[in-house]
Parts: structure tokens; C-alpha cells; sequence
């Protein structure tokens, strides 16, 4: 009998501790999941704060390349981690800052010309830049009405790395209304000044009125390098759109 007591005994004993081993292993497992959320999200905040952030597309100035509703990854200009400021050439989606009547917006716009570049466009958008027409694939020239269903808004007020409150904060800052073309051409750019373009020449606004103007190389805050919203979108931009 007492040879079954402790047949019994060293049995339950056994149960027992497989059932601490599993609490154990279930607590070890929570605590490494959330720490390694944690490391996620301090990575993740890292980078936002010194690699890249985000441009939240509110208009169809930057389409086919860009889409109302898009959302743009863009490698920040300003980053410690980086040897020397990227190269700012012709083609480049940039991420700007510029005053419009005292309040900063942001907006993405195509560099067109850099300093010492003599630019003109006409009344159609098409550019003459140094004397000789550009070759544009990415710009388009067409009223509003045009669009193709291809063309639809990706789904700005979806976007799902903004709060409601942060979207509704940021529709009025990010992208414009098209403005007045006023500027009277051709001009030369000046050391330190870049000429930005919409790619849809008849929506938004840029360098061709005075009340956006020549965007200062200081007030590139990045480039943008990929869509990474909606899904459908996702992709790397290159020089013309997607790759």
C-alpha cells in the first residue's frame, strides 16, 4: 500500500511540475512578447524621428505618381545618421515646407530645375528648361474631368498611421488647392532654390505662382522614396512613379 501512496504521490508531483514548467513558460513567453513589441515600437519611433517620416497625399496635383489618399514614405533630409545631404537633381519627388500667407504647409512637388537653370512653361505645362523642351512621361495635361476610375482616391481619411484627430489636424496642411499661375517666365533659379512642379499640370499648386515660389534647398524636408499605403498601392517610387 504504501509502495501505491508513493507511486501516487510521485506521479501528481510529476503533474505538478509540468504544470509550473508551463506557467513559467507562458509568463517567459508574454514578457519576451512584450518586450520585443517594445523594441519594435522604440525602433519604430526612432526611425520616425531620424530616417524618415510620412506625407499623407490630399490631392491629385502629384497624379499618376502619387494619389489622393496615398501615403508616402519619404527619407528625411535632416537625418543624424546620414553622411552629407542626399543629392537634390531634376526628377525628384521632395517633400516640402513653404508659407502660404503665414501658415507652413507641406506638399510633395517634382523638382524641375536647380540653381542656375533657366526654366520657362507655357500655358499647356509643358516645361523648356536650358533652352530645350523636357521630356516629361511622368506629367499629365488634362482637366479634372478626364480622370479615369484608375485615377480614384486611394483612401486618404483610411489611412490607417493617423489618428482621427491627427487627420483631421493635418487635411488643411498637407497639399493644396490650385493656385494662380503668375510668375512670369523664363526665369533663372538662384544658388539655393530649387523649381517644383505638380505632375498634373492643371491641378494644385507650385512654382508657377508667387504665392508658392521657389522652394529654398533648406526647406526640403525629404524625399519620398515609396507608397506604403493603401495596400494596393504599395510599391517604390521611382523618377516617374512606381517601380
Amino acid at each position: 500500500m504504501s509502495g501505491m501512496i508513493g507511486r501516487v504521490d510521485t506521479a501528481q508531483v510529476r503533474r505538478e511540475m509540468i504544470r509550473m514548467n508551463g506557467r513559467a513558460s507562458r509568463k517567459r513567453f508574454l514578457i519576451g512578447a512584450v518586450v520585443v513589441l517594445a523594441v519594435a515600437l522604440l525602433v519604430g519611433e526612432a526611425a520616425s524621428r531620424f530616417l524618415f517620416r510620412l506625407a499623407d497625399i490630399r490631392t491629385r496635383g502629384m497624379s499618376p505618381a502619387l494619389r489622393s489618399g496615398d501615403v508616402a514614405l519619404c527619407e528625411r533630409m535632416d537625418s543624424p545618421l546620414r553622411k552629407g545631404q542626399p543629392q537634390l537633381t531634376r526628377g525628384a519627388l521632395a517633400l516640402v515646407a513653404y508659407d502660404d500667407s503665414g501658415l507652413r504647409r507641406e506638399a510633395v512637388r517634382r523638382v524641375i530645375a536647380v540653381a542656375g537653370d533657366e526654366v520657362a512653361v507655357g500655358d499647356d505645362g509643358a516645361v523648356t528648361l536650358n533652352g530645350e523642351p523636357l521630356d516629361e512621361p511622368y506629367a499629365v495635361y488634362r482637366d479634372q474631368s478626364d480622370w479615369s476610375d484608375d485615377d480614384a482616391p486611394g483612401g486618404a481619411l483610411e489611412n490607417p498611421f493617423l489618428t482621427p484627430d491627427e487627420a483631421a489636424a493635418l487635411a488643411p496642411t498637407v497639399d493644396v488647392e490650385p493656385g494662380v499661375d503668375d510668375v512670369v517666365f523664363p526665369i533663372t533659379v538662384p544658388e539655393g532654390k530649387l523649381f517644383v512642379l505638380c505632375d498634373d499640370r492643371d491641378d494644385a499648386m507650385d512654382s508657377r505662382s508667387s504665392r508658392f515660389g521657389l522652394v529654398s534647398e533648406q526647406d526640403v524636408l525629404g524625399l519620398a522614396r515609396a507608397i506604403i499605403w493603401p495596400a494596393h498601392r504599395a510599391g517604390l517610387l521611382t523618377g516617374g512613379g512606381i517601380e
